[in-house]
């Protein structure tokens, strides 16, 4: 037992190093979902519960914030060395599982390989130019934690039906509640599992007794609902409806437009206008997706995002054609996923004759197979979505690299596979370290330092209660204060939004969208109190012709924290801010 754990224990040290040193190479950098993560976190810590924009938060899942928070309360980190650390210890841990399903299924060697090549494997999944699913660095959203309790649920299954012995039961109930985790953290956990469970049982994998099977199954679905429960009743009391997703924004059409953008960025300006829209009135955004409100009905907020996404873009195409596209791109997501390091490898072992069907194809890899392709045809075709499939790639690599390092002359060479192993695993770190230190890479870090430090500098001059308006969420969270989403509209349009939602305070970034023209790289915009008191009072007439704001004008001021700064004060005659005042 010590000699077969002491190579595994190498093989975690060795992820979490590198893991650990791709995180060093990000810098100040956050991608989207993570600095929403990392508000939500705060939000918890600061006892607001799971919300985000002022409201209760649905659509992302609640584990990874949760957890980031647990890490911070325990160990007293800052949230995002937090967040950072929960991701690095999640891929680094991600060995374990996969490597005990490798070798219940393929054999001790293939797993060692196939352990080996995941150390090296947020490197080996980021080689394309431009669709890398870890956007350019390690990322730190959901999908390390995700990926660990998936397969981790996987493992503890497999571990409970092989097993003759009553632990078998606690295995099979640690299953479902580490399923019900991965749920947490990702709503498809419900599809790659549900597969996976009915893979299992069906011919040729089906190996025990009906009765010890069904009661597997069952205590599992028992474990998942006591850890996916108290989320779905809490989704039904905000929502007033059940729902196994709070994801209620992303519609088939937001997804048809979002593949069309990842393709062609010149759909960039639907999207955004769609996706940060705000309601005829200016009282609220449209889309559920930025929070939650107990006295407006969801499917009301669904059907006005549905209208809105309408106005803006209509689906081109068939059906077919559409299924067709979206083929052609989960096709070449899976060409991203790594297979131009290990094609050669995959393909020595899945077209050879003498390797079984069970041997290729093992139930979590038919569901990783079957969940990325529903997916892709029904949701989103982005990499990082199908990252489920990378355990199916180790297990096709490592039998692959066997298959070559045993051809004459190498098989004289008793350890030619892990060589051969290792050397992929250098090819991937050498990518990744290409792309980390190219110029995009540090343009990115540089943005994300500029952020930081315009967000510190505003944080200093503004009183700690006032919340802040902004493009970005990461300036929200280096400035510590109570995020607002910048709407895409217009200046008037988002001064009302601004002063009905109790913000003063808005921070444009010319990197990102603002309602003004900027010159600078940040602008300050604030709020007069009475200009505020007025928009909230303000009632449109009967028979007036459209919808009015109260009198009032930017005026540029001095300057504060050193940013250019504008006023909206009251001023006599006007009918509103013009656009691009």
């Amino acid at each position: 037992m010590r000699a077969r754990l002491r190579p595994l224990l190498v093989l975690v040290l060795a992820a979490l190093v590198v893991r650990a040193f791709l995180f060093a190479l990000r810098g100040d950098y956050l991608d989207w979902d993570e600095a929403l993560y990392l508000l939500i976190a705060r939000n918890v810590l600061e006892g607001h519960g799971i919300a985000l924009n002022g409201f209760p938060h649905i659509a992302l899942g609640p584990l990874i914030p949760l957890g980031t928070a647990a890490v911070t309360a325990l160990s007293g980190l800052e949230l995002l060395a937090a967040q950072r650390l929960l991701a690095i210890a999640s891929g680094a841990l991600l060995v374990l599982p996969v490597w005990y399903l490798l070798r219940i299924y393929a054999g001790a060697r293939v797993a060692l390989i196939g352990g080996l090549l995941l150390v090296g494997w947020p490197a080996l999944i980021d080689v394309a130019p431009k669709l890398g699913p870890m956007w350019r660095h390690m990322y730190a959203g959901s999908e390390p934690v995700f990926l660990l309790a998936t397969f981790a649920a996987f493992a503890l299954g497999e571990a409970g039906l092989r097993d003759r012995r009553a632990r078998r039961h606690v295995l099979s109930l640690l299953a479902g509640l580490s399923l019900g985790l991965a749920y947490l953290a990702r709503p498809e956990a419900l599809v790659v599992g549900g597969l996976y469970a009915l893979v299992r049982v069906l011919p040729p994998y089906r190996s025990e007794k009906g009765r010890q099977l069904t009661l597997a199954f069952a205590l599992a679905a028992l474990g998942f609902c006591v850890a996916a429960g108290p989320y779905v009743w809490h989704m039904h009391q905000l929502s007033g409806s059940w729902m196994a997703s709070g994801k209620l924004g992303p519609t088939r059409v937001t997804a048809d437009l979002y593949q069309e953008l990842v393709r062609d960025d010149g759909r960039m300006g639907p999207y955004l206008r769609s996706w940060w829209a705000l309601n005829e009135g200016h009282s609220h955004l449209v889309n559920p997706y930025w929070g939650v409100d107990r006295s407006t009905p969801v499917a009301g907020r669904i059907a006005e995002y549905r209208a809105v996404l309408a106005s803006q873009w209509q689906p081109q195409g068939t059906w077919l054609s559409g299924l067709l596209r979206r083929t052609r791109d989960y096709l070449e997501s899976l060409w991203v996923l790594g297979l131009p390091l290990f094609a050669f490898f995959a393909l020595a072992v899945l077209i050879r004759p003498k390797v079984e069907l069970t041997l290729r194809f093992p139930p979590f890899v038919m569901a990783g197979l079957l969940a990325s392709l529903l997916t892709a045809w029904q949701v989103f075709v982005l990499p990082r979505f199908f990252l489920y499939l990378v355990p199916a790639l180790a297990l096709w690599a490592a039998r692959g690299v066997i298959a070559v390092s045993d051809v004459k002359p190498l098989e004289r060479y008793p350890a030619a596979d892990r060589i051969l192993a290792l050397l992929l695993v250098l090819a991937g770190l050498a990518l990744a370290g290409q792309r980390a230190l190219g110029r995009e890479a540090s343009g990115l870090r540089q943005a994300g330092l500029e952020d930081r430090l315009a967000a510190e500098r505003l944080a200093a001059a503004v009183p700690e209660s006032e919340p802040l308006m902004s493009w970005h969420p990461r300036l929200g969270y280096f400035a510590w204060r109570e995020w607002r989403v910048l709407p895409v509209a217009e200046l008037d349009a988002t001064i009302h939004y601004a002063a009905l939602s109790g913000v003063r305070y808005l921070l444009l970034a010319k990197a990102g969208y603002s309602p003004l023209a900027l010159e600078a790289p940040y602008v300050v915009v604030v709020i007069d109190p009475e200009v505020m008191t007025a928009y909230r009072s303000r009632v449109t007439a009967p028979g007036d012709p459209g919808h009015r704001h109260p009198a009032a004008t930017l005026v540029p001021t001095e300057p504060l924290a050193g940013f250019p700064t504008g006023h909206v004060r009251a001023a006599d005659g006007q009918t509103g801010l013009p656009d691009g005042e």
